[in-house]
């Protein structure tokens, strides 16, 4: 049933969808490049992007040649067969990271999960059963399923659920002699966002990075870097981790990768993949065809040494043009983040700020407490950036 208007969308969102989401009075119709359209007709320019998932906008060409092309074929095959679309865009990923192995999954909660798995098989397949604590970081977000919850530094997001499985520890963000107490000999991995994005795009130091290369080489313990907000070109480098140049060991992907359908990734090192054997974990609709055939399409067009090159000058544009709002409005405080995922801070409250720009064209979300999160395709043009900049502008003058 087709709704009439807003009012009837929203109503019928809240009879029969579970109330786990604030959503707006906004009944969102149709998508093309960097823009949304409503019931209405009225244009909005996206910055969020279906929170990073869209990184070429709403039906790039080659994506839904691509999609349309492999649903014509078949649409599921389960992993009990091998696949040319899993085999491509694994061997292009590969390719690209200089990684040895992939394993595909759903989604970027199962992707750490995933990835939490094979950290601490590998050590148990090597004798060293006792070699299971994950070191990860305060305000740190790696999902909502149980171990990467537990992973996840924000208490919050876990009361009311029990028990979570052990031997993670959090530290603060940035706190290199905190990182240098904990780490030892028992250590199975250090997890980590190259740039922390939900805990409110928060940057990592020079001095953490080489903290961590420092840690895995003396106690030979791994690093799964969670590439799940910042990879595939987000930062303006194909990887999060080739920004802060990171060493690590498990890699894992979801949003981007699959173009706009469900579709997470792990990338490992060869010695980890020679541990693992059949069965030792699994999923039933991970790496989906379509999914796939969907992100070796947009794999190909990130992957162009021109198109990173237009994220870089796209996010100076940006900080420019955010510099110049934050000198404007008293009530912003300071630019956070790479690339094209951008954070301001606010005296403000957030979700005013959201609302505000929403009303006058423009799509923005949050990050942490007090960060206002932009996060555009990353093909937005010249005009589109300076549009955003225009329209946040008229928006934060009505406030």
């Amino acid at each position: 049933m087709e709704p009439s208007s807003n009012n009837n969308l929203l109503a019928q969102d809240k009879n029969w969808i579970a109330p786990l989401y604030g959503k707006p009075d906004i009944d969102l119709v149709e998508g093309k490049g960097s823009y949304l359209f409503d019931v209405n007709g009225k244009k909005y320019l996206d910055f969020v992007s279906g929170i990073a998932v869209n990184a070429l906008g709403q039906c790039h060409p080659a994506i839904v040649k691509a999609m349309q092309d492999q649903i014509g074929k078949f649409s599921h095959l389960s992993n009990l067969y091998p696949n040319y679309p899993q085999i491509n865009l694994a061997k292009k990923m590969l390719e690209l990271t200089k990684f040895d192995k992939a394993f595909f999954c759903n989604s970027g909660t199962e992707a750490n999960e995933g990835a939490i798995k094979l950290a601490r098989k590998y050590f148990s397949r090597k004798g060293e059963t006792d070699r299971v604590q994950i070191v990860t970081f305060v305000n740190s977000f790696h999902g909502r399923t149980f171990g990467a919850l537990a992973a996840t530094g924000q208490p919050s997001l876990r009361e009311g659920f029990g028990s979570m499985p052990g031997d993670f520890v959090h530290i603060p963000w940035n706190d290199v002699d905190a990182l240098k107490q904990i780490v030892n000999e028992k250590t199975c991995a250090i997890m980590l966002e190259p740039l922390a994005a939900e805990g409110g795009v928060m940057t990592l130091s020079d001095a953490m990075a080489k903290t961590i290369n420092a840690l895995r080489t003396e106690f030979g313990c791994l690093v799964i870097a969670d590439e799940i907000q910042t990879g595939i070109g987000r930062l303006g480098t194909f990887l999060g981790i080739d920004f802060y140049g990171i060493h690590a060991d498990l890699v894992t992907f979801a949003k981007a990768i699959g173009a706009g359908l469900p579709l997470g990734a792990v990338l490992m090192r060869q010695p980890i993949a020679d541990q693992l054997r059949a069965g030792d974990h699994g999923t039933t609709f991970g790496g989906n065809p379509v999914a796939c055939a969907g992100g070796l399409a947009l794999v190909n067009i990130v992957s162009e040494p021109t198109f990173l090159e237009s994220v870089q000058a796209r996010s100076l544009e940006l900080k420019k043009g955010l510099n110049a709002l934050i000198a404007k409005y008293s009530f912003l405080g300071t630019i956070r983040g790479e690339g094209l995922l951008l954070g301001v801070t606010t005296e403000k409250p957030v979700a005013e700020i959201i609302a505000a720009a929403r009303t006058e064209g423009l799509l923005v979300h949050r990050a942490g407490a007090n960060v206002m999160r932009l996060l555009p395709p990353l093909n937005i043009s010249r005009e589109e950036a300076q549009e955003a900049l225009m329209i946040l502008d008229h928006a934060l003058a009505k406030m």
